[in-house]
């Protein structure tokens, strides 16, 4: 199978997969959580709405660059909870979305 053909099933299987009512609300429920977040740490740690924004997103997907910190005691007090809830919720998401991409993919064969 090329290249072309893999990504063209990827593709479809993630459309498909956004289709499917709980795929679609574990994406609403992360895209929230990304959103309150963002708002959280505008208002306590100060940052503009990009590095908000960009620290959410980050910490959420478990990348941790390290280049941004929370500063304050609330900041921190928040990012704790945001990790324990976040990362299972955006994991939640990402599992049912791939389940559904490798589905499509077992009935391309």
């Amino acid at each position: 199978m090329g290249f072309g053909r893999s990504l063209s099933g990827v593709t479809v299987g993630l459309v498909r997969g956004l289709r499917e009512p709980g795929v679609r609300a574990l994406l609403a429920l992360t895209l929230a959580l990304i959103g309150c977040a963002t708002i959280a740490y505008r208002l306590l740690e100060g940052w503009r709405w990009i590095d908000a924004l960009y620290f959410s997103v980050v910490t959420i997907a478990t990348v941790g660059y390290g280049d941004l910190a929370p500063k304050t005691d609330g900041g921190k007090l928040f990012t704790v909870f945001y990790i324990m809830g976040g990362i299972g919720l955006f994991v939640s998401f990402a599992s049912a979305l791939s389940r559904q991409i490798i589905e499509n993919a077992r009935r391309e064969k």
